[in-house]
Formats: structure tokens, C-alpha cells, sequence
């Protein structure tokens, strides 16, 4: 179980990524003037079958989320940080809600919750983990297109499952990078479910409330829900978390 631990002065996105098990993914980018596709290959019946998904928006959409306020998050408390990256979801967008339910479409059992929740987040780790020059969130579908870090994934894995129905949060967390040897800033997805995931052995969660949201680590492939980034679980510390809220979608 994970629970709070205040630590301050995090930063967000600097998180040396650290492979889970390899699994080949590539996400294909294809432009043309007035539109642009983007085909991921992705995993469905947790983790066993491939698929793949091409999303496809006009170029005027993405010019827009590029244009639009993209709100700092640069703030000492861990709270208003996570609010001000779940800011950026956009669960009510029908254009995320047709990626959920066509990445849904494609899986064995798609009343299954848990195979449904770690083909979504294995179409999120397909678009690929790129540092962030400056310490500005993306939108999802900013994210789709021009990939993004642990903070902009997790905004896209969040708003995907929320889109879909299920409850989620975004965790700031304290992670121990092994390799490194020091505490790094880094965020992730919980999603709240009323069971327990049965995809791997190591299941691990956010206590929020006294209701279990399990992790979901965006950044590199492999990782199921529930499945912690560090063989430690003392090494992977929450600091402030925030719900992503299922509100009106102000975009066009």
C-alpha cells in the first residue's frame, strides 16, 4: 500500500525511466496537410495479444491544445501541483472517448476491467516516454502526437479510463531512481478498482479514503496495472494527489 508522505520542492519529469520487461512497441506518425495519423501498436488480454489503433485529428486540432493556457504547476504544494496536471485531462473529449472505446473494442474480453485498463495503458506507454524542456503539462492529444514525460502521459492515461467510466487520480510522487542513486520527482495514474489485479503477482496501490487506486506507471512498456516501477515499494512515496474531475470539455 502506498500512502502520503510530505516531502516538498518536487520536480516533476525528471524521472530516468527504467524498462519493465521488453515488449516492442513503435507508434507510427503520418502526415499529410490538413491531417495527421498516428498508428500505435499496443497489447490487449493482458499483455498476450498485439493490436493496434490510428488516431486520427486535423492539424487545426492540434494547433489548437498547442495554443490554448497551459496552466504551471512549478508550486511548493504537492497537492495544488497534482490539481494543476489533472487540469490538463480531458476525459469528456469525444475524440479521447473514441480512443477508449475503439482500444476497448479491440480486446478478448472487453467487459473485463482489468484487460481493458492495461490495453489503455499499454497504448499509453506505445506513444513513448520524451523529457519535457521546460516544466509545462500537454494535453492528450498534444501527447499522442508529440509524445511527453511521466507528468503528460499520465494526463493521457487518466483521461483515457475516466472517459471509459472508471475513477481516477493523478499521485505526485517521491521515486528512488536505482540507477542513479537519488530521489527523483515523478507522477502516475491511480485507478480505483473494487478488486484486486490478478495480472501479475506484485500488486501495489494508492490508500485514498480507505479505497485502493492502483498504480499505473505510463513510462516504459510492460507494466500492468498495479505493477510498482521499483523493486522497493519504500522507494516510490506519494506526495500530493488530485481526482480527475469528469467536467464539461471547454476544446473544439
Amino acid at each position: 500500500m502506498i500512502t502520503k508522505k510530505q516531502k516538498k520542492g518536487i520536480f516533476i519529469g525528471s524521472l530516468v525511466v527504467v524498462s519493465a520487461i521488453l515488449i516492442p512497441s513503435i507508434s507510427v506518425l503520418v502526415y499529410d496537410y490538413l491531417n495527421l495519423n498516428k498508428k500505435v501498436n499496443f497489447y490487449v488480454n493482458n499483455g498476450l495479444n498485439s493490436s493496434s489503433y490510428t488516431v486520427s485529428i486535423t492539424r487545426d486540432t492540434l494547433t489548437y491544445f498547442t495554443r490554448i493556457t497551459h496552466p504551471t504547476h512549478s508550486y511548493w504544494n504537492d497537492d495544488a501541483t497534482a490539481s494543476a496536471i489533472a487540469s490538463y485531462s480531458t476525459p469528456l473529449d469525444w475524440r479521447i472517448l473514441k480512443i477508449a472505446q475503439a482500444i476497448r473494442s479491440k480486446c478478448i474480453n472487453q467487459s473485463n476491467s482489468e484487460e481493458v485498463i492495461n490495453a489503455l495503458l499499454s497504448f499509453t506507454q506505445s506513444i513513448g516516454y520524451k523529457a519535457d524542456v521546460n516544466d509545462e503539462s500537454k494535453y492528450p492529444l498534444e501527447t499522442i502526437f508529440n509524445q511527453g514525460d511521466c507528468e503528460d502521459l499520465s494526463i493521457l492515461f487518466g483521461s483515457l479510463v475516466v472517459s471509459l467510466g472508471f475513477s481516477a487520480i493523478i499521485a505526485v510522487l517521491s521515486m528512488y531512481d536505482e540507477k542513479e542513486e537519488m530521489w527523483v520527482g515523478h507522477a502516475s495514474v491511480g485507478v480505483y478498482l473494487n478488486f484486486t489485479p490478478t495480472t501479475r503477482p506484485q500488486n501495489d496501490y494508492f490508500d485514498i479514503d480507505s479505497k485502493k487506486y492502483w498504480i499505473g506507471e505510463t513510462t516504459a512498456q510492460g507494466w500492468f496495472i498495479g505493477n510498482l516501477p521499483t523493486s522497493n515499494i519504500s522507494y516510490y512515496l506519494m506526495e500530493g494527489y488530485a481526482h480527475i474531475a469528469v467536467i464539461s470539455y471547454f476544446g473544439s
